[in-house]
């Protein structure tokens, strides 16, 4: 299954960096560049990639080696300049996925050197990381609200990959219970949770929310939710030509993300509570991947690289409209980043 895949992906430690830089035509419209800041590496790493960002400006993601024999990874917190690693559940493989504005963190390590088997973690400060995953199988925790509640998803034994939700220590199958038995059906992936409780994710390969346990899917099939912010406003991927992505707002309506010249599709993968939304413009082939801004309108704007040419993607963005990332370094390597406005 498509999102299946693209969640398990998300598992390994450079999977949210592409490969191949490319140059791209300036976007149609223009605004006032915001200032790109390099967020460096941990030890013994050569490429990073930020993931999430608070309303505090704190930062996390995931500094790496590349994919391979002997690939290391360590979730880290960014603040203030100063990058730290958040340890591990005792493997060498750890990505942070999300942060909530108490500063509590989220995300997936391996259980030892060489184990395949990852679960969700729960960082908060002062208590650090907790294994909040089932035993014995797969889990990634995705995001965490303010009221300490996550997001994920994991391997069940018998149905596959399946959503969970976890509040004070109980973990609970997240499933559309409207549809017919059949499980495939049923399936629920969250991608991101509001302060009000109400996820973002997919149903059946459709963008879709869930809120107290009723699913609503997207008119569009074939399409897959990034970000969500307080209202419910959902950003969607359209997955097959002609690769129309877009806002779908609280009261169903739409808002139609444009597409910068040079690419021909974006991903829009987080937005703030303003209506502003992030995310990634690449070309079929991957060949071209620059981090894009959405304006409440849907008016598209190029953001800065470390390089001229580099490739660059945006993840998430706070109501301060600080947008974190990846970008390319010099080196070809590639780097954690946030794009910090200039006014």
């Amino acid at each position: 299954m498509k999102a299946d895949r693209r969640r398990i992906l998300s598992l390994g430690a450079s999977a949210v960096v592409a490969a191949v830089a490319a140059p791209l035509a300036a976007s149609p419209a223009s605004a006032a560049s915001p200032q790109i800041i390099e967020l460096g590496l941990l030890p013994g790493t050569t490429g990073s990639a930020a993931t999430d960002v608070n309303e505090f400006g704190v930062v996390v993601g995931h500094s790496f080696t590349p994919n391979g024999p002997g690939q290391y990874s360590r979730a880290f917190r960014w603040e203030n300049g100063v990058m730290a690693d958040l340890g591990s559940l005792g493997g060498p493989i750890v990505a942070a996925n999300g942060i909530n504005n108490k500063g509590w963190i989220v995300g997936s390590s391996n259980l030892t050197s060489g184990s395949n088997i990852h679960h969700a973690f729960l960082w908060r400060p002062g208590l650090g990381m907790v294994d909040i995953g089932p035993a014995g199988t797969h889990s990634v925790a995705r995001d965490v609200n303010d009221s300490g509640v996550v997001v994920g998803y994991y391997s069940d034994p018998e149905l596959g990959i399946r959503g969970f939700r976890w509040k004070n220590g109980v973990l609970t199958m997240i499933e559309n219970a409207a549809v017919p038995p059949d499980p495939e059906w049923r399936k629920f992936l969250p991608t991101q949770i509001n302060n009000s409780g109400l996820i973002a994710g997919d149903n059946q390969e459709q963008a879709a929310r869930w809120v107290n346990g009723t699913v609503t899917v997207v008119g569009q099939p074939g399409a897959t939710s990034g970000g969500v912010n307080a209202a419910g406003d959902v950003t969607v991927s359209g997955d097959f030509a002609p690769y129309g992505s877009y806002v779908w707002r609280a009261d169903g309506t739409t808002v139609a993300l444009q597409v910068p010249v040079g690419t021909d599709r974006v991903s829009p993968t987080g937005i703030n509570d303003l209506g502003k939304a992030v995310g990634i413009a690449n070309t079929g082939d991957i060949a071209v991947s620059r981090a894009v801004y959405w304006s409440e309108t849907g008016v598209v704007h190029r953001l800065p690289s470390l390089v001229s040419g580099g490739q660059s993607g945006a993840m998430r963005l706070n109501n301060r409209s600080q947008v974190v990332g990846w970008a390319h370094a010099a080196d070809g390597t590639y780097r954690a980043v946030l794009w910090q406005p200039t006014s």
